[in-house]
């Protein structure tokens, strides 16, 4: 099976087959879909091995690694998908369907809630307590019914160069940016260099400030 065009494809599970019915993004580790037996949903998520320019996995399994991060969120308190099943061996994972709105369509309509930043924000300082970030760009957040969801499981060693405030908060405010990087998938149009990963700052600053002085 192409993991990169894996829509119609069935896959085995202790549940069943799951057919896969649309791509709903492919992030640093993996491609996730959309996926269906009757009358339910889920997402699978099909690990890929493609290099990233600014991340490194090292030689890590994935799927391992997942679960651990998965493990740890839940501890935390971070709202997420349910964690539903693991195979290390096939590479891939199946995890809870979160039927709501994702962040990056709220932002690109300009009709972000504040309760989404205020929400991220109280995330993002349970974590700090914790020692960790998340991957705070806006296509790992769904919210359902009031209930801001991170909908990846991925989390790293805090630090401040990529924590909320100095990285994450930056792609929320720019709707522009973020309308025109799904149009095109050019990189550049949400950050300085396309292979840096740093997100467009100065246009930015006043709406951050404000998002800090109100939530953190």
């Amino acid at each position: 099976m192409d993991i990169t065009n894996a829509v119609g494809c069935d896959i085995a599970t202790s549940m069943g087959k799951l057919e896969l019915l649309k791509l709903l993004g492919k992030g640093k580790s993996g491609y996730s879909y959309l996926a269906q037996r009757g009358e339910n949903q889920y997402v699978v998520k099909l690990m890929h091995y493609e290099p990233c320019p600014y991340y490194s996995f090292g030689d890590a399994n994935k799927v391992e690694l997942e679960v651990a991060a998965y493990e740890k969120l839940q501890e935390v308190g971070i709202n997420v998908p349910t964690l539903l099943e693991v195979n290390a061996k096939e590479n891939y994972l199946v995890k809870e369907f979160i039927d709501g709105s994702l962040v990056t369509d709220l932002i690109v309509s300009e009709t972000l809630p504040e309760t989404c930043v205020e929400q991220v924000c109280n995330m993002a300082s349970m974590l700090q307590n914790e020692g960790l970030n998340i991957d705070y760009f806006p296509d790992n957040f769904v919210l359902c019914e009031g209930t801001l969801y991170y909908v990846d499981y991925e989390h790293n060693p805090y630090d401040e160069n990529w924590n909320l405030i100095n990285w994450g908060l930056y792609y929320w405010a720019n709707s522009q940016g973020m309308k025109a990087y799904r149009q095109t998938k050019d990189p550049a149009q949400i950050n300085i260099h396309e292979s840096s990963g740093i997100p467009i700052k100065a246009p930015f600053e006043e709406k951050i400030k404000q998002w800090v002085n109100w939530y953190v």
